[in-house]
C-alpha cells in the first residue's frame, strides 16, 4: 500500500492535489523532482480548462448578434445587422442610422476606444440615437425631407415627400419606414421627416452575409425598393494589422436619381473616460484668407437653444498653415451639447476629409477616405462637423453622393490605430494572450492553437518525467543520486 504524503507542514490545497496526484501515479511520487513537475502539469491543465469556462461564460453574457475581427494588435466588434444562428438579437434596429455600421468595442493593447458604456445608457436598440462606434446615416442630420445645398440633395430618404401619412418611403441603409408613424410627427403640423424620432417599420429590412476570403473579414448586402425608387448597399468591414477598412459601395437600383449626404459619426470614448482634458482633434482641413488668427466655424445650435458655446470646452487652434486643431480643456457635463460646422461659405476651405483624434490613455485614431483624392466627382466633401457631450467626441466630414439610375459610388473609411507606449513595448502583440481576447468566439484559431502548443509541452514533460525513464531508476531513498544504465 502507498503511503500518503505528510502534509502536516503544507497548505490544506497543496496537501489535497499531493493526495490526489499520488493515488493517480503512486510510484512516482518517490521521487521528488518527479511530484513537481506533476504538480506543474496539474496547474496547467487547470488553467487551461479555466480558460475555456471564462470563453464560455463570456459569449453567453453578449445578448447580441455579432462578429469580433482580430488582428495580433488589435480587435474590433462588429454588431450585425441581421441575426445569426444564435437566439442573439440585434444591437441597433432604429430608423436613423446604417444597420450594417454597427462597429465598436475597439481594443488595442490593454487600451478600448469607441466602447459602449458612455453613449445613450442603458441601451434601447430601437432609440435612433442609439448606435456604436463608427454608426453611419445617409443623410445631413437635420430635420427636413432635403438638406441644403444646390439641387435636389435628399436628406437619405426617397419618396418622402410623395407619400401620404400611412404609406411607406425609404430610408437609404435602413429600409421601408411609415410616413407619420414617428411620435415627434403627432405634433408637428409641418410634416416634416423627423431624423432622431423613432418611426415604424413597413417592412423587416433584409441582410444577407457575403462569402469573406478571411476570418478578420466580414461582409453583407442590403437592398430596398419602392416604386421607381431603390437602392443597394453592400458593406465589408476589414481588420489587418493596426488598420480597419470599411467599405461601402451604394448602388442606385432605381429608374430615378438622388442625391444624399452621408456621414460616420464616431460615438469615440477612450476606455470610458467622459470628454474633457486629453481628447482631442486634429482636423483634416485648412482655411485661407482668415485674418483673425483663429479658425472660423459656425454653432447653429446655439441660437436654436440646444447647444452650449465650443470655445468655453475647447481651445480651437489655427496654425501658420491654416490647419485646425482642437483640443478640450473643460470636462462636458451632462446634457451639455456642442456642434460646430467648418465649412462657411465666407472662407475659402481645403479638405481631404481625414482627422486624427486622440484619447486620454494614449490612442490615436487616424481616418482617411482614399477616394475622396482619386475620384474628381463621386463622392466629394458636403459639410465638415464636431459633434461632441459628455459621451462622444465626433468629428463629422460629410460625403455627398449622387447617383443616376443604375449607377454606383463606392467610399473607403481608412482608420489607423496607434499608441506610441504599446509601439515600443510590443504590448499589441502580446495583448492577444490576454483574458479579454481568449474570451472571444473569433479567437477560436489563436486558443486552439496555443491549447495545443502548451498541451504538447506539457505531454513531452510528462513524458521525460515519468514515462520516459524506467521504473528501476529510481532509488529506494527519496532524492538520493540514481545511476541509470
Amino acid at each position: 500500500k502507498t503511503k500518503e504524503p505528510a502534509c502536516c507542514s503544507l497548505p490544506w490545497k497543496r496537501c489535497t492535489e499531493l493526495q490526489l496526484l499520488q493515488r493517480l501515479w503512486p510510484k512516482q511520487f518517490h521521487n521528488s523532482s518527479a511530484s513537481t513537475m506533476a504538480m506543474a502539469i496539474y496547474h496547467l491543465a487547470a488553467g487551461i480548462v479555466l480558460l475555456f469556462v471564462a470563453h464560455n461564460v463570456s459569449a453567453a453574457s453578449e445578448p447580441y448578434a455579432n462578429v469580433t475581427l482580430h488582428s495580433p494588435l488589435m480587435s474590433a466588434r462588429v454588431f450585425l445587422p441581421y441575426k445569426d444562428e444564435s437566439e442573439d438579437s440585434q444591437y441597433y434596429v432604429g430608423s436613423r442610422f446604417e444597420h450594417g455600421s454597427m462597429i465598436g468595442d475597439v481594443v488595442y493593447g490593454h487600451k478600448t476606444v469607441y466602447g459602449r458604456e458612455m453613449w445613450r445608457t442603458p441601451h434601447d436598440a430601437s432609440w435612433p440615437e442609439s448606435g456604436v462606434g463608427l454608426a453611419s446615416e445617409f443623410g445631413c442630420g437635420d430635420d427636413g425631407p432635403t438638406c441644403a445645398g444646390k439641387g435636389d440633395i435628399t436628406n437619405g430618404v426617397l419618396g418622402y415627400e410623395s407619400a401620404k401619412n400611412g404609406e411607406p418611403f425609404l430610408k437609404i441603409g435602413v429600409g421601408a419606414l411609415i410616413k407619420g408613424s414617428c411620435p415627434d410627427c403627432l405634433t408637428d403640423p409641418t410634416d416634416d421627416y423627423k431624423f432622431n424620432s423613432p418611426y415604424k417599420f413597413y417592412r423587416q429590412p433584409k441582410w444577407s452575409t457575403l462569402p469573406s476570403p478571411s476570418p478578420n473579414e466580414v461582409s453583407y448586402l442590403h437592398e430596398e425598393s419602392l416604386g421607381d425608387l431603390g437602392y443597394r448597399i453592400q458593406k465589408t468591414i476589414r481588420l489587418e494589422g493596426n488598420i480597419m477598412t470599411v467599405r461601402t459601395i451604394l448602388s442606385n437600383s432605381g429608374k430615378k436619381q438622388f442625391s444624399t449626404p452621408w456621414y460616420s459619426h464616431h460615438f469615440f470614448t477612450g476606455d470610458n473616460d467622459p470628454v474633457g482634458p486629453g481628447y482631442g482633434i486634429d482636423l483634416g482641413l485648412s482655411e485661407y484668407g482668415v485674418r483673425a488668427s483663429a479658425p472660423l466655424f459656425d454653432q447653429p445650435g446655439i441660437g436654436l437653444g440646444w447647444a452650449e458655446d465650443l470655445n468655453t470646452y475647447a481651445n480651437v487652434t489655427m496654425a501658420r498653415d491654416g490647419s485646425i486643431s482642437m483640443r478640450m480643456s473643460k470636462t462636458i457635463p451632462e446634457g451639455v451639447r456642442l456642434k460646430a460646422e467648418f465649412l462657411d461659405e465666407q472662407t475659402i476651405t481645403l479638405t481631404d476629409g481625414s482627422f486624427t483624434l486622440h484619447a486620454p490613455n494614449g490612442l490615436s485614431v487616424e481616418e482617411r477616405i482614399p477616394e475622396l483624392q482619386s475620384q474628381s466627382r463621386n463622392p466629394f466633401i458636403y459639410k465638415y462637423n464636431v459633434y461632441a457631450e459628455r459621451g462622444t467626441l465626433s468629428p463629422e466630414p460629410m460625403l455627398l453622393l449622387y447617383l443616376q439610375p443604375a449607377e454606383t459610388t463606392v467610399w473607403t473609411q481608412h482608420l489607423k490605430f496607434t499608441s506610441p507606449v504599446d509601439a515600443r513595448f510590443g504590448a499589441p502583440f502580446l495583448s492577444m494572450y490576454l483574458p479579454s481576447d481568449w474570451q472571444n468566439p473569433s479567437f477560436m484559431y489563436w486558443r486552439s492553437a496555443l491549447a495545443v502548443a502548451l498541451c504538447s509541452a506539457a505531454f513531452a514533460g510528462f513524458y521525460s518525467m515519468f514515462i520516459g525513464r524506467r521504473v528501476d531508476a529510481y532509488a529506494p531513498i527519496p532524492d538520493a543520486a540514481v545511476d541509470v544504465v
